[in-house]
């Protein structure tokens, strides 16, 4: 026997079955999209440190191989 289209999407209306894979697509896009935002914010931080570091340790080896 044949559903009718008005029984058919009553069916689908009620079915929830995807809605637990488009939280989680919704959820997935969030993490990353904090994520890129807190890479953002600190990279400037970050490669100050590093170049701050670089400048360190290129004046301790110049240090180190002239008193030799």
């Amino acid at each position: 026997m044949q559903m009718s289209i008005k029984s058919k999407l009553a069916l689908f209306k009620r079915d929830t079955s995807g809605a637990v894979s488009v939280e989680w697509v919704v959820l997935s896009a969030a993490v990353i999209g904090l994520g890129i935002g807190v890479i953002t914010i600190f990279s400037d931080g970050t490669n100050g440190a590093a170049a701050s570091s670089n400048e360190h340790l290129a004046q301790a080896m110049t240090t180190a191989a002239t008193t030799n």
